[in-house]
């Protein structure tokens, strides 16, 4: 199978990514006087929209998580031995992902965004767990 095929998945997040940047960077210069008053996130948090607050926080998780998904599937596509279900898999990630961001940008319910966390957890240790059991 093709590299490019498992590596799609991880530039479509990492574009993901982006977009959340470019929502972000919208609502803080929308609703800062001064740029200045970013100096510090405790400073200027309280007078910005919740949303553009969950953005920020949603922006901060595409680089927790999400980095264990880039190193496994770096990983994987390094060692150039899998199949369509880890294709599959990094392809599931990616959904929740955008999933949650969306959740947490709307209705924010935690419950909810802590199933999707949890299953992109299981997803990236099946992904791990593969390589090493099932190869």
């Amino acid at each position: 199978m093709d590299q490019l095929a498992l590596l799609t998945p991880v530039l479509v997040l990492i574009i993901w990514t982006f977009i959340i940047f470019l929502i972000m960077a919208f609502g803080r210069v929308s609703f800062m006087n001064n740029p200045q008053d970013a100096a510090e996130s405790k400073d200027y948090k309280d007078n910005l929209p919740a949303w553009v607050n969950r953005t920020a926080d949603n922006y901060n998780h595409l680089f927790e998580q999400p980095v264990a998904f880039y190193a496994v599937t770096l990983s994987i596509a390094l060692i150039n031995n899998f199949d369509i279900l880890v294709v599959q898999l990094a392809w599931a990630y990616v959904l929740i992902r955008v999933i949650h961001s969306l959740i947490q940008l709307t209705i924010n319910i935690v419950l909810v965004r802590f199933f999707l966390f949890a299953s992109g957890w299981l997803i990236i240790a099946f992904m791990a767990f593969s390589q090493i059991f099932l190869n």
